[in-house]
């Protein structure tokens, strides 16, 4: 229980947390992301309390540790934010042959599949002492997390297992490795490509994407996929369904790096810069100049107009799959990216992995079943490659026919999705517990720039005194 002086403490944590990142304000941040600055400051404060216990290595516990699935009676708690699909497909047969393999051992799965849901929930068992045994966290959120001991490192864990962490993308592990010590392993790669509409391509008499288009190749299509059928002054196709929160990417293949110098410990934002201004304003162009991409408006009640088939193209990545495979009539495949003056492909490293809570009462089954799911040769990636629904972490998955040639799409062009990997880069820029402000900060910046009311000049003016602000307090954040 905690006594009065903790409340205080919280209290304080609390107070601190809100105030710097909303500016006193708590109306100005969005709901995800006050519930990111309220997670951070409830770690915050458990870390305040008595050191988590350390995971037991080799060295400490013998061979034993490794056998203690299978001598230990234990239920730990597994959370997850997935499909439908991926839950009754992956989850539950990856739990029942776990336990099939470990009988003395019960996993139970929650599946939140709401983002704010689920760190609501994530956040409210850290701060009461009940947070689940294994979870995935986000890149922004692991790092929070990390640095409040709220994770154990798996490190031991590795070298006795003898982990080959090689084989994973290295930008991606680096994510999720914080002061040397690494924290998850990763399981897949949320890669963004072009999917695009087949029929409506060949209708349209316009050729399918090719690799080593650029992004005014990219305009030129969606020009030319635009259409009024009826000539009643309204749009009835777009050339792309709306993909703004994916702006970032933009500005890494016109310039070659992130909004900040360093993505752990930023001292300067790179947002003023002019080919990062014309990125934004060109993002914001394909709605209000070219008219190619749909308002907010024009999307109505749709929310994907690609699924709709009311859009030729649409950027996003694996998880859209199994939606598109289910809509009759939808025929598609993947173009990598487009080319920006960077020169070179460009994609995202964020993804899931899966990571212990420094809560765990069973931190050896817990790795058990963290390796299971997600090391090299791990029987969760090998069902996941089987249901089409992931880009693998995993280097030796990437050249799996069952990733470039899936039965359920023959013939597609799945390698799309590994364009880039040379030049990866995170959209939770920076890895910092400031990026909660940072975030509702160009949300709010940006969001006058979608709409017209400002040009992207004017508002990253505004957005960059901010970050100046945010970059000279940065102990207020940590």
């Amino acid at each position: 229980m905690n006594s009065p002086m903790d409340s205080i403490k919280l209290d304080r944590i609390l107070r601190k947390s809100f105030l710097s990142v909303t500016g006193g304000n708590m109306m100005k941040l969005p709901k995800l992301m006050f519930l990111t600055a309220l997670l951070v400051a409830l770690v915050a404060f458990t870390g305040c309390g008595a050191p988590a216990a350390a995971p037991s290595t080799g060295e400490q516990s013998g061979d034993s540790a490794a056998q203690a699935p299978a001598d230990e009676q234990a239920t730990i708690k597994w959370f997850l934010r997935w499909d439908q699909n991926r839950v009754d497909n992956v989850a539950k047969p990856l739990i029942e042959r776990f336990q099939e393999e470990h009988p003395n051992v019960t996993v139970e799965l929650e599946n939140i599949g709401s983002s704010a849901d689920y760190y609501t929930k994530l956040q409210t068992t850290v701060a009461g002492g009940t947070a689940p045994d294994v979870f995935y966290p986000a890149t922004h959120i692991a790092y929070a997390l990390a640095s409040k001991g709220a994770i154990l490192p798996i490190d031991d864990y590795i070298a006795r297992d003898n982990i080959d962490l090689s084989q994973y993308e290295p930008a991606v592990l680096d994510l999720y490795t914080i002061d040397g010590k690494v924290y998850c392993l990763p399981l897949d790669r949320a890669a963004l490509v072009v999917f695009y509409n087949k029929k409506m391509f060949d209708e349209a008499g316009v050729a399918y994407p090719q690799e080593g288009w650029t992004w005014d190749d990219f305009l030129a299509t969606a020009q030319a996929l635009t259409k009024d059928f009826d000539g009643d002054g309204q749009i009835d196709q777009f050339g792309v369904d709306q993909f703004r929160d994916y702006w970032p990417m933009v500005v890494w293949s016109n310039t070659g790096h992130g909004l900040f110098d360093d993505i752990r410990h930023p001292t300067k934002f790179l947002g003023n810069e002019p080919e990062v201004i014309n990125s934004i304003q060109w993002v914001a162009d394909l709605m209000l100049k070219y008219q190619v991409m749909p308002t907010d408006e024009q999307r109505a009640d749709i929310s994907d107009l690609f699924a709709a088939q009311k859009a030729a193209m649409q950027v996003v990545g694996h998880w859209r799959i199994p939606l598109y495979l289910g809509t009759e009539g939808l025929e598609f495949d993947f173009a990598p990216l487009p080319i920006g003056k960077f020169g070179e492909p460009v994609n995202r490293a964020d993804g899931s992995c899966f990571a212990i809570s420094a809560q765990t009462k069973y931190p050896d089954i817990a790795w058990e079943f963290v390796k299971f799911l997600a090391a090299p040769g791990a029987e969760g990636v090998n069902m996941l490659l089987n249901l089409n629904v992931m880009t693998p972490a995993l280097e030796e998955f990437q050249q799996d026919e069952r990733f470039l040639n899936p039965e359920s799409l023959p013939g597609s062009n799945k390698a799309a999705f590994l364009a880039g990997k040379e030049h990866l880069f995170t959209m939770y820029d920076p890895i910092h517990p400031m990026y909660a402000a940072f975030d509702a900060a160009w949300k709010q910046e940006l969001g006058e720039v979608w709409i017209g009311a400002a040009t992207a000049e004017e508002a990253m003016a505004r957005l960059s005194q901010q970050v100046e602000e945010m970059l000279a307090n940065l102990q207020d954040y940590e």
